[in-house]
């Protein structure tokens, strides 16, 4: 979901980043959930072809942001290889970011916690993509 957001807050400029997603718990090459596909098709999001996939060590050492949505997951992604200088929290990052408005997995969970999970990620995406934009002009992240 949040992947999808960036790239369509980024527009155009989308095609200058590569941006992808991998979870922590993954199970490999699943659908995304019918809630997570209808929440984002109101958006104008496909997720349609979307298949999950655990992140890797390789995944982390060739990126040059890491933002995870839980706290808890940066421990897990920087044991992996994660730069600290460059993995954040989404709701913190650009600091001082919305550290009061997390963002939590609703995998399992009602169509209504689909719902506030795509506001919270949509409302962080918008906050940052200036600071996004700025590093592709200067090409430092």
């Amino acid at each position: 979901m949040a992947a999808g957001a960036l790239r369509k807050e980024l527009g155009d400029e989308s095609a200058q980043v590569d941006t992808s997603s991998a979870g922590t718990a993954a199970w490999e090459g699943q659908p995304a959930t019918p809630e997570a596909v209808d929440v984002v098709a109101a958006d104008g999001i496909d997720l349609a072809a979307h298949r999950s996939r655990r992140v890797s060590a390789a995944m982390l050492r060739a990126a040059d942001l890491v933002l995870v949505m839980e706290k808890g997951q940066l421990g897990t992604v920087q044991g992996l290889g994660a730069d600290p200088v460059h993995t954040h929290v989404l709701s913190e990052w650009p600091e001082p970011g919305e550290p009061g408005l997390p963002v939590s997995d609703p995998f399992g969970a009602s169509r209504e916690a689909y719902e506030e999970c795509w506001r919270r990620i949509r409302r962080h995406v918008k906050r940052l993509v200036p600071s996004v934009r700025e590093a592709l002009r200067t090409r430092s992240m």
